[in-house]
């Protein structure tokens, strides 16, 4: 199966499958440069969106998201229960809202969700075609040098409970934040090496991207399973075997 990466900011990528674009939290306003919005648009005109929040920060969830994907052939949205409590006065009649913990069927989708350990949830999910996705939006080993030892056990703890179910699902392409304030890289290494995904995305740059360069080394994975990107509209192809 070929499917196609699209790098737009931050944690925010398109996944092309067939006539199919999932998008994945799209930033407010304020996080999206004309540059990056202008790449968003291009990559999302006329194709059939599914976009996916994870939870309301601003840097993870665009309230004008209507807008900013207006030229695609039809949008869809799968969209964390605290966007909706903390944005009660936009429309999300037509959007699946999510809850942690919980399986939905939603347009051909199967889809899981786990509870963050930051806010809202990351999702696990199944396309029509057979590929196994998962976005982790911000659950990751937030493994604070400041953090009592207690809050590092139990974040660890969660972090590596999580790990064990998204091994358990078996995703072929897996989004997760890789963040350089921390040595564990708030424990991207670990999810890429335990999971072993056909392409791993690192995540969680905002917009600074440079760094990235030879993470792969770093993660402990082969070059070829990670996706490397440096400005918005950066894109790859890649053969996923089901």
């Amino acid at each position: 199966m070929e499917i196609r990466l699209v790098h737009i900011f931050h944690n925010c990528f398109v996944l092309e499958v067939g006539e199919d674009s999932y998008v994945f939290d799209i930033p407010a306003g304020r996080f999206r440069s004309n540059k990056v919005l202008s790449a968003l648009r291009e990559v999302l005109a006329e194709r059939r969106v599914t976009a996916f929040f994870s939870h309301s920060h601003l840097d993870h969830f665009a309230p004008d998201y209507r807008d900013v994907c207006a030229g695609a052939a039809s949008l869809k949205a799968v969209i964390s229960d605290d966007i909706e409590e903390m944005y009660p006065d936009l429309d999300f009649g037509d959007a699946l809202i999510v809850e942690p913990d919980e399986k939905y069927e939603f347009d051909g989708l199967e889809i899981e969700t786990l509870m963050s350990n930051d806010l809202g949830v990351a999702f696990l999910f199944n396309t029509p075609e057979g590929l196994k996705v998962y976005n982790g939006g911000d659950l990751a080993c937030w493994d604070w040098e400041t953090a009592s030892q207690n809050e590092l056990d139990f974040t660890r703890s969660f972090f590596r409970s999580a790990v064990e179910r998204v091994a358990d699902y078996g995703p072929h392409v897996v989004f997760s934040n890789v963040d350089r304030r921390l040595e564990s890289l708030a424990g991207g290494g670990q999810l890429a090496q335990e999971i072993r995904p056909q392409v791993f995305v690192p995540t969680h740059a905002l917009g600074r991207t440079q760094w990235l360069q030879g993470i792969h080394e770093r993660l402990g994975i082969d070059e070829i399973n990670c996706f490397s990107y440096r400005r918005a509209g950066d894109a790859k192809i890649y053969d996923i075997r089901t």
